[in-house]
């Protein structure tokens, strides 16, 4: 039976490339068997039509994980070199350097470096000065710390070159600070003082609950078309119409409506379905993301679908928020 559902979250514009699930969303096990797919975020305010390039997006994660790198291997001289200017005249050589140095005196040894979500932007009209920002958004485990998450903004000119660190930001709790909490108050306090922490931390997966095993309640199709099928041959009927397949997923924009169109491909679990997502004015001078879905799938897989991509809206709407 075909399966409908309807979702609205406020955010500002983004642009979305279907490809593969990032590390972060796939370790729901409720979602393991739904297709995969991964969002690129791109603020509402960057440059109008542009995307980061697979080049781009590879830089900059090395980057940042070259300056995470030289931080955890106690080479302050290598990692403050890899400061963008203005980021390095804000703190002397000296104060990074210590600050460093009494970090990783804290926290031991690394244990995990990931990286849980990008946002880019390239000349937005409130940054310093134009270029290219991707804000990255991280999780992180040391030999005496199990809680940290943060973000690192990376920056390149619009000339080019490398990408340099233009801002950082982490929120932890050391494990003898939470053993202290607990000693002293509870585990639940523990678990309180984190998720306050961690609230600055949009992306940090423990802030997402797991998603529900239980049916999804029937909806009425709103898609505007009575079958997958006839939603795709109308959409390829249209010339103002971009298509385009990646990794399985067939993918639609029609900028004139503001809207992405992702069609199931034959061999996926929720062949054929079609999933509508359409920006629009949410009458408080913001815009909101509406989702529509109608899968001809069996019940459980268009379940599946449909919890994958309420997934991701709802990392996105958190982590918008989160920068606002």
């Amino acid at each position: 039976m075909p399966c409908q559902v309807t979702a609205a979250a406020t955010a500002t514009l983004i642009v979305l490339a279907m490809t593969s699930l990032q590390p972060a969303q796939a370790a729901d096990p409720s979602l393991s068997s739904a297709p995969a797919a991964r969002i690129v975020n791109v603020t509402g305010d960057s440059a109008p039509g542009w995307l980061p390039s697979t080049d781009q997006a590879q830089a900059a994660s090395a980057a940042l994980m070259a300056y995470l790198a030289a931080k955890d291997a106690g080479h302050a001289d290598v990692a403050y070199a890899m400061l963008e200017e203005d980021n390095s005249a804000l703190q002397p050589f000296a104060d990074f350097a210590r600050d460093l140095a009494t970090f990783n005196g804290r926290a031991g040894n690394v244990a995990e470096r990931r990286i849980v979500a990008v946002t880019w932007t390239k000349d937005p009209a409130q940054a310093p000065k134009p270029g290219i920002y991707a804000a990255m958004d991280i999780v992180s485990r040391f030999a005496n710390i199990d809680r940290y998450c943060g973000y690192v903004v990376v920056y390149q000119p619009p000339a080019g070159g490398p990408f340099r660190v233009g801002r950082e930001e982490a929120n932890f709790m050391t494990n003898a600070d939470a053993a202290t909490i607990e000693r002293q108050q509870s585990s639940a306090a523990v678990e309180a003082a984190w998720s306050q922490l961690s609230a600055r931390c949009p992306n940090y997966p423990g802030q997402s609950p797991p998603a529900s095993s239980a049916p999804l309640p029937e909806q009425p199709n709103a898609i505007g078309y009575p079958t997958v099928a006839a939603a795709l041959i109308d959409l390829r009927s249209r010339p103002g119409v971009a298509f385009k397949a990646e990794n399985g997923w067939t993918i639609a924009t029609d900028k004139a409506s503001s809207t992405i169109w992702v069609f199931a491909s034959e061999g996926q679990a929720a062949y054929p379905a079609a999933i509508k997502r359409q920006f629009a004015a949410d009458g408080h001078g913001g815009t909101k993301l509406e989702m529509s879905v109608l899968c001809e799938a069996s019940k459980a897989d268009c379940d599946s679908l449909v919890r994958t991509f309420e997934a991701l809206n709802a990392r996105m709407t958190a982590e918008l928020r989160g920068r606002k």
